[in-house]
């Protein structure tokens, strides 16, 4: 699946590790999503943890698995850098979103106007 070898800092390790376990570069980037995929789950479970703690874990992570799903299975690692500014464009629209519902109301999407919420009453599920 893999026709050429990755190189650089970040690349070239994924690639070493691939050499070394004899796959390709995408299940490695795999395996090191899934371990990450862990410690995501595992911030959001762990009592006593401050809400910004949680928030920079999981941002972190986040920054992390955007590098390993855009740079491998979205193939743009090595492409010209047009395609990567034209792929992380809408990363500002999720930004401000992210801002302007999360973060920017102290109760965060607990405590949103009525209009914003559903009207449960009408809804089809039976009780």
């Amino acid at each position: 699946m893999s026709e050429h070898k990755y190189t650089g800092p970040v690349a070239g390790l994924f690639q070493k590790l691939a050499d070394k376990m004899g796959k390709d570069v995408y299940f490695v980037n795999f395996l090191i999503l899934m371990f990450f995929t862990f410690f995501e789950v595992a911030a959001v479970y762990v009592t006593g943890l401050s809400v910004n703690l949680v928030w920079a874990i999981l941002i972190g992570i986040g920054i992390i698995k955007i590098y390993g799903i855009a740079g491998f299975f979205m193939h743009l690692k090595g492409d010209p850098i047009i395609y990567t500014r034209t792929a992380i464009f809408p990363l500002l629209f999720a930004a401000l979103m992210l801002w302007g519902i999360g973060l920017s109301n102290p109760a965060s999407i607990m405590d949103l106007p009525n209009w914003c919420t559903p009207d449960w009453d009408y809804s089809y599920v039976t009780n």
